[in-house]
Parts: C-alpha cells; structure tokens; sequence
C-alpha cells in the first residue's frame, strides 16, 4: 500500500544504538585530540606567534562546535528512542482494541 509506511521500532532502537554509539566515539576522539589543539608559538618572532593565534582561534571555535555535533547526535538517538516507544505503544493499543471488537 503506498498510502502507508512502515515502521520497524527495533529497526529505529538500533539506528538509536548506532548514533550513540557515534556520539561516543566522537567523544573520545575530540578528548584523545584536544592536547594537540594547542599550539605553542614555534619561535619568538610576530609570524610564530600569529601561527600560534590563528590555531588558538580554530581551536577555540573547534571545541564547541565537536561539543554541540556531539550533544545533537544524543539528542536525535533520544528522539529516535522515545518514537520507537511511541510506535511500540500505539501498536499495543490497537492490538487491544481489534481484541476487544472481536
């Protein structure tokens, strides 16, 4: 039927389980990675120093941005989590209700 759709809950509580699971791999690598994102000035000359500034800068607007990736990615497992329940939920009801008109 092309009017319907199709929702497999276990199919979604995985999708859920693989963002996460991203989520934490992400997680890990931006922790494992930040040292690195600071850098020292090379030398002591302007160049070295505006090196060092311009890294400082991306860096700066780097990690906010992975924390925010990281945030939206557990969000939408949440999301995808509590409508598997939804649909998990509705289909119980209705199951009830066709028992009860029989």
């Amino acid at each position: 039927m092309p009017d319907h759709i199709r929702v497999d809950p276990d199919a979604l509580l995985l999708a859920a389980a693989e963002l996460e699971a991203l989520a934490l791999r992400l997680e890990a690598s931006v922790q494992a990675a930040d040292p690195a994102l600071d850098v020292s000035p090379p030398g002591s000359e302007e160049v070295s120093r505006l090196i060092s500034q311009h890294f400082g800068g991306l860096a700066a607007s780097f990690r906010p941005a992975a924390v925010q990736g990281i945030e939206e990615l557990r969000t939408a497992a949440l999301t995808i989590r509590s409508q598997a329940a939804h649909y998990t939920d509705l289909e119980a009801r209705r199951v009830v209700a066709l028992h009860a008109t029989m």
